[in-house]
């Protein structure tokens, strides 16, 4: 498209880029538009030391650690050489007079715990005839953990003081010595 006076058909869109006051050739420019991008940032001081901060944030993350320790111990009763105690059941006796109701009494008893005596037991056996005897040492009242059935260096140390509880040679292996006696302070025999 040629228009007349030698003149480039740009020229015919020349007037799509005129600002409103009729100026052309200057981009139009808000005055406080990117007067943000010019200011200088606000000072804020120095610097603090975080240290202290740092430091008490530590000091709070070590007391609740603390806190669930303890009452993890609380809870589980603990490993702190305490011995565990076994549950006391109570049986029924009718103690009836032949006038009037009957009358109830209960007496404490404690569970029949009877281990094998033909049996030698030492540090390293596993099986229900450890946890048999780890049981009974529990019951009078010697620490040996968790009876699990594993015998280790608790059930031989509980091993260790009933036989010197109980005037036996303290060697910490159950043999049938040990375990008659043993069944003997539970009050059954084996």
């Amino acid at each position: 498209m040629s228009t007349g006076g030698g003149g480039d058909e740009r020229d015919q869109f020349e007037d799509w880029f005129e600002e409103p006051d009729g100026e052309t050739g200057r981009p139009f420019r808000d005055p406080d538009a990117e007067t943000w991008l010019e200011e200088e940032p606000e000072d804020y001081g120095a610097p603090r030391d975080r240290r202290p901060l740092i430091a008490a944030l530590a000091g709070a993350v070590a007391l609740i650690l603390a806190g669930v320790g303890i009452a993890r111990v609380v809870g589980d009763g603990g490993d702190d050489g305490a011995s565990p105690t076994a549950p006391a059941t109570t049986a029924a006796t009718d103690t009836t007079t032949g006038t009037g109701p009957a009358e109830t009494a209960t007496t404490p008893t404690t569970p029949a715990i009877t281990v094998p005596e033909d049996v030698t037991l030492k540090s390293g056996d596993e099986g229900g005839n450890v946890e048999l005897l780890q049981e009974g040492l529990a019951a009078l009242g010697y620490d040996v953990g968790t009876p699990d059935g594993v015998f280790g260096p608790g059930t031989e140390e509980a091993v260790k003081q009933f036989q010197a509880d109980s005037g036996l040679d303290a060697d910490g292996v159950a043999g049938p010595a040990t375990l008659t006696a043993l069944n003997e302070a539970l009050g059954s025999s084996g």
